[in-house]
């Protein structure tokens, strides 16, 4: 699967929204750049399944200058990008996560990013999305409010669930994105709602 393929074009749309962004966001990438990204400590979460357990690691990173933290999937390796504020992968099995962000004194309101995204990748020729799978929800986490923008797609071949989480923060509006094989969600949901409920400014 093309990695990163679902989210370029997000990455267009943040960087062009409010004056100077294209100076901060900079800025914002070489502060995470030299950020370091530190296992703190481990939790397990057993599958539904009879399958081995999924262990999370505890992980920290910068969105616009902001400190923040989360748990993600144990074997998903952490790779530098300048592109998000923080992404991971296990390229074997096809699951990928990528955060990023804009602070909100940049932007005219969280309302614009997120519809200029959704027709962005609607109009991606690399990803085909099954129109029929299209859900759009209010969503909660332990800490932040937002909405739940997913769909199933096709891409080199590859059947992908995408998953984008938008949050409102006190400062920025972030954007968690996570890919997978619909398999994974089917088996992990309540995993993946861990670490979107883990995900907290600190």
């Amino acid at each position: 699967m093309k990695k990163w393929v679902v989210f370029v074009g997000m990455v267009a749309v943040l960087a062009g929204c409010g004056s100077d962004g294209a100076k901060e966001t900079s800025e914002s990438e070489k502060n995470t750049k030299s950020a370091s990204t530190t296992e703190v400590s481990s939790s397990t979460t057993v599958q539904s399944s009879s399958e081995k357990k999924i262990e999370l690691k505890d992980v920290d990173f910068q969105v616009e200058g902001t400190n923040y933290k989360m748990k993600i999937v144990d074997r998903w390796d952490v790779v530098e990008d300048e592109e998000f504020s923080f992404a991971a992968e296990n390229e074997d099995k096809a699951e990928y996560m990528m955060v990023t962000g804009v602070k909100k004194t940049d932007v005219e309101n969280f309302d614009a990013i997120k519809k200029a995204m959704k027709e962005d990748m609607k109009s991606d020729d690399e990803f085909h999305i099954k129109e029929e799978t299209i859900k759009e929800e209010p969503y909660q986490t332990s800490h932040y409010a937002g909405e739940l923008y997913s769909f199933i797609g096709n891409t080199e071949g590859v059947k992908a669930e995408v998953r984008f989480y938008f949050l409102e923060t006190e400062t920025e509006y972030v954007v968690l994105n996570v890919i997978g094989l619909p398999s994974f969600f089917e088996k992990n949901n309540d995993l993946v709602t861990e670490m979107l409920n883990s995900f907290v400014a600190g």
